[in-house]
C-alpha cells in the first residue's frame, strides 16, 4: 500500500519515465530469453544469417527513412502544440517518398543487390514494407512519450514484443524456412503493426506533403546521416565483416556473444535517461561539484556490473546454449562477452563527455568523432579478422570506443574553454584511473576462466562490496532522479 501511495504521488513525467524504462526492460528481456530458443532450433550458420540480417536492416533503414523518427521529430513535437497530427502525417509522407525512391533503385539493380546482400526478392520486398511501416510505429511511440501517455504505449510495446517471437517460432516449427522463418516472422509482424499506425496518422493528419515541415526536416536530419550511419557501422559492421571474411557460423557465434553483453545497455540507457537531464540542469546552473561526485560513483557502479558479467560469462554461455547442449559450438563467445561489455563501459564514459558537447550545441564534434571511429573500426576489422578470427572484432570495437572516449574528452575540454568554464566539470583524473583499472581487471579476469574458485571468490567480493556500499548506490540514483 505504501508503494502504491508513493506511485500515485508521482508526477505524470516521473510515471511516464518509469513505464518507459520498464518497457525497455521488457523488450530487451524478451529478446534475451529468445536467444536460447533460436539456438535450439537453428544451426550456427542459420543463426548467423539472422544476426547479419539485423545488421543490414539497421544500416539500410537510415537511407530508406533518413531516421526521421529520431531527433527532428521529437524536437519539433516539443515546439508545436496544435499541429501535431498534420506534422506527423507530413513526416510520414516524406519518409514514404524517400523509401519509394530507394525501392525504385532496388528494382533497377535487383539482381546485383540480392546477390550482394545474400537475400531473395521476397525478403527484400518485406524489408521495404518494413521501411514504410516501422517509422509509423516509432512516430506514435515517440508522441506518446512526449505527451506522457504511457498506458497505451505499454500495451502496444508488450503486444509487439510478444507477437514477433510468437510468429517467428511458429514459422520455425511449422515450416522448413529455418533462418528465414525468424526473418519473415519479424518483418511480417512489424509491417502489420506499423501499417495500422501508418493509416491512423494519415487519417488524423490528412497531409502527405508540407513544404515547410519537409524542408526543415531535411535540413535538420540530412547532416546527421553520417553520424547515425557511423554509430550503426561501429556497432553492426563487425557481424557483416565476420560473415564475409569468415562464415555465417562465425557471425552467429559473435552475434550471440554481442547480444548477451548488450543486455547491459538497457541498464546504461536507464541510468542515462535520468543522468542526462540532471547533467543539463547542473550545467545550466553552473554547479559542478555534484557532477564530479556522481560521475565517479556511476563509473564504479557500471564497472562492477561489467566485472560481474565478465566473471560469470562461462556460466551465462552454458545456460543460454540450452544448458550446454550447444556449448562447444558457441564457447568462444565466452571471450566475446567481456570485451563487448567493457566496450559498453567506455561508451558510458564518453557519454559523460558527450553530454557537455550536446548541451552547448557542439554536435559537429560528435559527428567527426563518430565518422573517425566507424572508419577506424572497418580498417582494423579488415586487417585483424583475417589474421585472428571473430574474436578480433570485439577487441577492435573496444579499441574504437576507447579512442571515442579520448576524442570526446578533448572536444569537451575545448567546449569548456570556449564557454570560459574554468572549474573542472568532472573529476577527470579519477575517471581515467577507473577506466584503466577496468581495462586491466577485465583482461585479468579472462585469465581466470579455467579456475572456477578464483572467479567465484571475486564475484562474492563484488556482491559483498555492493551490499556494504548500498547506501551510496541508492543515494546516487536518488540524486540524479531529482528534478
Amino acid at each position: 500500500m505504501n508503494i502504491l501511495k508513493k506511485y500515485k504521488g508521482m508526477s505524470i513525467q516521473v510515471r511516464a519515465a518509469l513505464w518507459y524504462t520498464l518497457c525497455n526492460f521488457i523488450q530487451n528481456g524478451i529478446a534475451f530469453l529468445l536467444v536460447p530458443v533460436y539456438l535450439y532450433f537453428l544451426s550456427q550458420s542459420e543463426y548467423g544469417k539472422w544476426v547479419t540480417f539485423q545488421s543490414w536492416k539497421d544500416i539500410l533503414i537510415i537511407f530508406a527513412s533518413l531516421n526521421l523518427y529520431c531527433g527532428v521529430y521529437t524536437k519539433t513535437l516539443v515546439d508545436i502544440k496544435d499541429d501535431r497530427d498534420k506534422y506527423t502525417s507530413s513526416m510520414q509522407g516524406l519518409g514514404t517518398t524517400v523509401t519509394v525512391a530507394m525501392f525504385i533503385i532496388y528494382i533497377i539493380f535487383k539482381t546485383a543487390i540480392n546477390r550482394w546482400l545474400g537475400y531473395n526478392t521476397l525478403t527484400m520486398l518485406l524489408l521495404f514494407g518494413f521501411f514504410i511501416a516501422f517509422p509509423s510505429l516509432q512516430f506514435w511511440l515517440t508522441r506518446q512519450r512526449v505527451e506522457y501517455k504511457y498506458k497505451l504505449m505499454v500495451v502496444v510495446t508488450i503486444f509487439t514484443s510478444l507477437i514477433t517471437p510468437i510468429l517467428s517460432i511458429s514459422l520455425i516449427v511449422l515450416t522448413d524456412l529455418k533462418s528465414y522463418a525468424v526473418i519473415y516472422g519479424y518483418l511480417i509482424s512489424q509491417v502489420i503493426i506499423g501499417l495500422f499506425f501508418y493509416i491512423l496518422h494519415f487519417v488524423r493528419g490528412k497531409v502527405f506533403y508540407d513544404k515547410g515541415y519537409w524542408k526543415y526536416a531535411l535540413k535538420f536530419n540530412i547532416p546527421l546521416i553520417p553520424h547515425y550511419l557511423s554509430l550503426i557501422v561501429l556497432g553492426q559492421s563487425d557481424r557483416i565483416m565476420i560473415q564475409r571474411i569468415c562464415s555465417d557460423a562465425d557471425a552467429g557465434v559473435y552475434g550471440f556473444g554481442y547480444q548477451i553483453a548488450s543486455v547491459m545497455s538497457v541498464l546504461v540507457n536507464a541510468i542515462n535517461g535520468s543522468r542526462v537531464p540532471w547533467t543539463y540542469e547542473q550545467l545550466r546552473d553552473k554547479v559542478y561539484e555534484g557532477l564530479r561526485k556522481v560521475s565517479i560513483y556511476l563509473c564504479i557502479l557500471i564497472g562492477m556490473i561489467v566485472l560481474a558479467v565478465t566473471l560469470l560469462s562461462p556460466e551465462i554461455v552454458r545456460i543460454l546454449t540450452i544448458f550446454g547442449h550447444k556449448y562447444e559450438q558457441y564457447k568462444i563467445a565466452v571471450y566475446v562477452i567481456p570485451v563487448v561489455a567493457l566496450g559498453l563501459f567506455f561508451t558510458f564514459v564518453y557519454d559523460l563527455f558527450c553530454s557537455v558537447e550536446f548541451y552547448y550545441g557542439k554536435t559537429k564534434n560528435i559527428m567527426i568523432a563518430s565518422c573517425i571511429g566507424a572508419g577506424l573500426n572497418i580498417i582494423l576489422n579488415s586487417i585483424f579478422i583475417p589474421m585472428v578470427g571473430l574474436i578480433a572484432a570485439a577487441f577492435t570495437t573496444l579499441f574504437c570506443y576507447i579512442v571515442f572516449m579520448f576524442m570526446h574528452y578533448i572536444f569537451m575540454r575545448k567546449v569548456c574553454r570556449d564557454e570560459k568554464i574554468d572549474e573542472p566539470i568532472y573529476n577527470y583524473k579519477w575517471i581515467f584511473i577507473i577506466s584503466l583499472i577496468m581495462f586491466v581487471s577485465v583482461m585479468l579476469c579472462l585469465l581466470t576462466y579455467k579456475n572456477i574458485y578464483v572467479r567465484y571468490s571475486v564475484v562474492v567480493i563484488l556482491v559483498a562490496v555492493s551490499i556494504i556500499k548500498r547506501d551510496i548506490i541508492i543515494n546516487t540514483i536518488k540524486v540524479i532522479k531529482k528534478k
